[in-house]
């Protein structure tokens, strides 16, 4: 806060203001630095609860939609928190320049001013108790699911007595479609059982994006199709988690919208037992998920048209009769 005591408001602004209000900016532009740096934690400590989910037990489960609840909560916080920084930032600018024009014609204005600053500084330093408080709760649960899961990998190292040899020939994956003789959309989603994999549909255009993307080493459109549009069923096999993830995944790196919308559609997706995962990762876009989420509601999902779903089933073994 700039000052404490109402009665010293006065003497307060005929002598210490602009350099009092200079320092307020700095230590708010420090504060603005540090907030954005938490917030990056918090997508790092986001995306390696993404990548684990798939390996934690159903004991582990109830822990992990906890703390999805609190990275949720604790994006709202950040937001807020960066959000009421700008806006105090702000209105220290339009307090300097006031008394820049004039302080005698605009003293009882910047006093006004001055207060209402005050009780929202002090709201933000509510804002960042809160925030440090639910982060605390993250930082603790993240750990101990990364403990368990270590815990449990070492425990299965040891118990297996005949090592695995890796082939080390490399083995391309059986494509469905192959980008670079057919240069055009793919609108078809291959869930197959005999392979364990899930082709997904695509757009040339995205991929060729991402092929061109110096931040991408992609050799080959291709490789591209290989790496992002060929998943193993495995990643499927916990629905409610996969179901999170996709719809997150859909959001961030598909829509390129905010993490808060991202949870959003993560935990409202997540206990949808009727809806496959792999259609949610199937969909190019958030247009294509509300249209096939409509179709379902209705009991109508064969009517969805934006790409076509084929089912690959492993044939039945027959029994002769005798």
């Amino acid at each position: 806060m700039l000052f404490y005591h109402f009665n010293c408001l006065d003497e307060f602004i005929k002598s210490d203001l602009i350099s009092s209000l200079k320092a307020e900016k700095e230590d708010l532009k420090q504060t603005l630095h540090l907030y954005n740096n938490k917030k990056m934690n918090l997508l790092s400590i986001t995306t390696n609860m993404l990548s684990m989910s798939d390996a934690l037990d159903k004991s582990k489960l109830e822990t992990f939609y906890e703390t999805v609840s609190l990275l949720k909560k604790s994006f709202e916080h950040i937001n807020g928190i960066q959000e009421l920084t700008t806006k105090l930032d702000e209105d220290l600018t339009t307090i300097i320049s006031l008394y820049d024009k004039s302080l005698d014609n605009h003293f009882d204005e910047i006093k006004a001013d001055l207060v209402e600053y005050n009780k929202q500084r002090d709201e933000l330093s509510h804002k960042i108790i809160e925030f440090e408080t639910i982060n605390t709760s993250i930082l603790n649960a993240a750990i101990k699911l990364s403990l368990d899961l270590s815990h449990k990998s070492h425990k299965k190292i040891e118990k297996q007595t005949n090592p695995i040899v890796e082939n080390t020939q490399a083995q391309k994956d059986t494509l469905k479609i192959d980008i670079e003789l057919e240069p055009h959309d793919n609108n078809v989603l291959i869930v197959s059982e005999k392979e364990q994999k899930a082709y997904l549909p695509f757009f040339y255009e995205t991929v060729k994006e991402i092929y061109q993307n110096p931040e991408n080493h992609y050799a080959t459109l291709q490789d591209v199709v290989e790496d992002l549009y060929v998943l193993p069923l495995e990643n499927f096999k916990n629905s409610s988690l996969a179901r999170f993830r996709e719809a997150f995944h859909l959001i961030r790196k598909k829509e390129k919208a905010s993490v808060t919308k991202a949870f959003d559609l993560g935990l409202e997706l997540m206990f949808r037992y009727e809806l496959n995962p792999i259609i949610i990762a199937a969909c190019r876009n958030l247009d294509e998920l509300d249209i096939y989420l409509s179709y379902l509601e209705d009991n109508q999902s064969y009517e969805f048209s934006c790409f076509e779903i084929k089912f690959e089933v492993m044939p039945q073994l027959v029994k002769k009769q005798a």
